[in-house]
């Protein structure tokens, strides 16, 4: 499928849909020109090749929304070849990769256990979630570090997690408990 496309009236180009996830777009003349000029670390010029890729891949029924898309140029004679390649959705990462604990508590004694006694011991710990993992039980803690005392016990129970995307693994792919306050919510209803 080959597409003729002038974009804003402006840069002329051909688009031609090569698969379910790639188009060919190739800039001549002129347009070359302007995008070898173009400042690429400038966020108006990136957006506007992002644009022109968006604007590409909706005429040849390709949805980028949400999904990776790879970008690769190259340069020959007089012409100028975009491949652009629309991959699988995004993968977020975490802002703060230093924040959030997680604890494996095992079964479900050992982890009423010690929600239990981190409730009698009536820590200021508010932003904590609870989730169960093929049989585990998890408390998430949206903090760098925790109490000691409260470190204490959960270690009596169970064990840290250890890496830095622990926390968003579990609360990703775990069936959450309660999502806020857990220790408090569940804590109320054991005592």
């Amino acid at each position: 499928m080959v597409l003729d496309y002038i974009i804003l009236g402006v840069v002329a180009l051909t688009v031609s849909k090569l698969g379910e996830n790639r188009v060919l777009i190739v800039l001549c003349g002129k347009e070359i020109e302007e995008i070898r000029g173009m400042d690429f670390e400038d966020t108006a010029a990136r957006s506007r090749v992002i644009g022109l890729t968006r604007r590409a891949c909706k005429s040849s029924g390709i949805d980028t929304g949400g999904k990776r898309v790879n970008i690769e140029a190259l340069e020959l004679e007089k012409s100028c070849y975009l491949l652009v390649t629309v991959g699988a959705q995004k993968r977020y990462r975490l802002k703060r990769s230093g924040s959030g604990l997680c604890y494996c508590l095992g079964e479900s004694g050992s982890f009423l256990n010690a929600v239990e006694q981190l409730y009698r011991q009536n820590s200021c710990c508010r932003s904590n979630s609870a989730y169960k993992l093929a049989g585990k039980y998890y408390l998430v803690f949206d903090y760098p570090s925790i109490p000691k005392s409260m470190s204490r016990i959960l270690l009596e129970y169970g064990g840290r997690l250890s890496g830095r995307l622990a926390a968003a693994r579990i609360k990703e792919h775990a069936k959450p408990i309660c999502e806020r306050n857990a220790i408090e919510l569940i804590g109320k209803a054991l005592v």
